[in-house]
């Protein structure tokens, strides 16, 4: 990747510090293809400004990548596809927040742990401030109550149209003359009860048309105006008071979603102290917990910080001396102690 042979060595020594601690015997070169490594970014090196070597610890294998992407913070998740040519392209990056920057090229560097206890502390006023988050949009959920969702405005018109068509079918049904009327023809026969039924219906349905327009065309102009503001109003307060229900939802799924995981931290805390995490640099604001961005960006940075933890176990890894191999030939693989 490059001629500068200064520049090699320092990425070949600084590359087998990591491997130290990571734990890992040697790297492994990707597969190329239509594949996918996710993992935590554990090591990068730019050469000549536009060729970049990444280590990314993917669980089993420590793995090392050509890209022409800037290298993202160390320490970050992320994830590695098949670009170019011999090239990766870095997707899905979450990186490490609250100003936190680490280093694993350096393990002899003294473990300062003083930024645990900070982040206890910030994790603890978390808590607090979710629970009584929790308790005021509980409080105000009560208060809201149920409320049924009203019919809307077309609801209402068609309700009303059956209604006056029910009133002017039973206001415009057979009288009792033409009750008479038919019996008669009944009498006469079948053609001729035929023929006045067949009149009788066709008058009938000419006085229901007729009186079914005229008290429609009333009710629209005496009555529906008001009837429709009344249903206008009751649909936006159902709206208004559906749509602060669903933000209040939200709101209370997403602290109790926070909730869980701040109660899982302190242990997260108490695993990166017991690991003597190379932690350097912190710039967390405890005032600014209130605000939900900075708050995820707590918890996210602690659990990113925990998934750095080497998983493989300690007795895997032999020690850092008999990894500082030559820089000037070839990779060697130390022997087991």
């Amino acid at each position: 990747m490059t001629r500068d042979h200064a520049a090699a060595a320092e990425a070949h020594d600084a590359l087998w510090a990591v491997l130290w601690s990571r734990r890992y015997d040697d790297v492994d070169e990707p597969v190329w293809g239509d594949v996918s490594y996710g993992g935590i970014l554990a090591f990068a090196r730019v050469f000549d400004g536009h060729t970049t070597l990444l280590g990314v610890d993917a669980g089993e294998a420590f793995v090392v990548f050509r890209s022409a992407d800037p290298p993202p913070p160390i320490g970050c998740r992320l994830r590695v596809l098949a670009g170019a040519t011999d090239q990766w392209r870095i997707v899905e990056v979450q990186p490490l927040g609250l100003g936190i920057e680490v280093r694993f090229d350096d393990p002899g560097a003294p473990a300062d742990t003083a930024w645990i206890a900070t982040l206890r502390g910030g994790v603890k006023r978390l808590r607090e401030l979710l629970d009584a988050r929790r308790d005021a949009l509980s409080s105000r959920r009560t208060q809201l109550g149920g409320l049924n969702q009203p019919p809307s405005v077309e609801d209402v018109w068609r309700e009303e149209l059956a209604a006056i068509s029910d009133r002017v079918a039973v206001e415009t049904d057979y009288t009792a003359q033409e009750h008479a009327e038919l019996l008669r023809a009944k009498a006469k026969g079948p053609r001729v009860a035929d023929q006045e039924e067949h009149r009788l219906i066709a008058a009938r349905k000419r006085r229901f048309t007729e009186r079914g327009n005229a008290e429609v065309a009333r009710f629209r102009e005496e009555r529906w105006p008001a009837i429709r503001d009344r249903a206008s109003a009751e649909w936006e307060k159902y709206a208004a008071y559906r749509g602060e229900v669903l933000k209040l939802e939200d709101a209370l799924q997403r602290i109790r979603a926070l909730t869980e995981r701040s109660v899982k931290a302190p242990a997260l805390l108490d695993a990166l102290e017991r690991a003597a995490f190379p932690v350097r640099g912190l710039s967390f604001d405890a005032a600014r917990l209130e605000e939900a961005a900075y708050a995820e960006e707590l918890l996210r940075t602690i659990e990113l910080l925990h998934a750095a933890i080497p998983l493989r176990a300690a007795s895997t890894a032999t020690s850092f001396s008999a990894y500082r191999a030559p820089t000037a030939g070839p990779s060697v693989t130390p022997p087991r102690l």
